[in-house]
């Protein structure tokens, strides 16, 4: 039994200290250590590393990035421009939760194009825009365009369209739950849920690549051919693309379809659109 003022290593030390002894026997061999030095060792054990000051890009790293951008027709990245991920400007779209939830529109398969960015936020391509939705903490909807001169107008315009926003769920669902008791039970639970107006082309090429196929592969799918399309930008090391046209489709070839898993669906079905 140890003193007080003496206490075994054996008996304090963590096993991650012992690696000194090969065995139990060995330690307690050791000379006694005082309970004001034991503290003071786990304490240095314990601080963490410091962690090496970040270097500047060296000039070889600079001009990969640039020719890097330049193969993919992006705007080559200065020396001087700052790398840091930008601020967004969040803009209310007048649109409360119970006219659009975002959780409830976007990840139920309409789209496989909008991307979860952050809690209760969604990011896609609005023909040329690329813009992100949230809700604020009263719930309410608001909006931000990315780029370097967005175009705020417009974009508001083509995300107000591309959302439905002039159909107003609220008059339409309180006239189906009056008449209807079973909607109504539901209604409380699915309050938001709005249907997209998406154009066209990039409607269909997704509802082709949904065919006999699981969430997953249609994702992939659907981001192989969005790649084709103009790149708008990064969120939150997410790419995104405005989505191609027809003549860019078509000018793809069979063998890059196959490869990126479409299988008899190139056959089938771009042929025909």
């Amino acid at each position: 039994m140890t003193s007080s003022s003496a206490l075994s290593p054996a008996l304090l030390l963590p096993r991650s200290c012992r690696h000194g002894a090969s065995s139990m026997k060995e330690l307690q061999t050791l000379a006694p250590i005082s309970p004001a030095r034991l503290s003071s060792l786990l304490q240095t054990m314990k601080r963490p590393r410091r962690t090496p000051p970040s270097t500047p890009p060296t000039p070889q790293t600079i001009h990969r990035l640039h020719h890097h951008r330049r193969r993919r027709g992006e705007k080559a990245v200065s020396v001087g421009q700052s790398l840091a991920a930008e601020t967004p400007e969040w803009v209310p779209l007048d649109l409360a939760e119970s006219e659009l939830s975002l959780p409830l529109t976007f990840p139920t398969g309409q789209t496989f194009r909008w991307k979860r960015t952050g809690p209760l936020r969604f990011t896609g391509a609005v023909g040329p825009h690329l813009v992100s939705l949230k809700h604020l903490e009263d719930g309410d909807v608001a909006y931000c365009v990315h780029g370097d001169r967005p175009d705020g107008a417009g974009a508001r315009s083509a995300l107000l369209d591309f959302l439905n926003a002039d159909i107003r769920l609220g008059e339409i669902w309180e006239a189906f739950s009056a008449s209807d008791p079973r909607f109504a039970e539901l209604a409380r639970l699915l309050r938001g849920a709005r249907v997209l107006r998406q154009d066209p082309l990039e409607c269909l090429v997704q509802f082709l690549c949904s065919s006999n196929n699981n969430i997953a592969r249609i994702t992939k799918m659907v981001d192989f051919i969005s790649s084709l399309g103009r790149h708008l930008g990064t969120v939150e090391g997410l790419e995104f693309y405005e989505f191609p046209s027809l003549d860019r489709l078509l000018a793809v070839s069979e063998k890059d379809f196959r490869e990126a898993g479409f299988g008899y669906r190139f056959a089938t079905c771009f042929p025909n659109i």
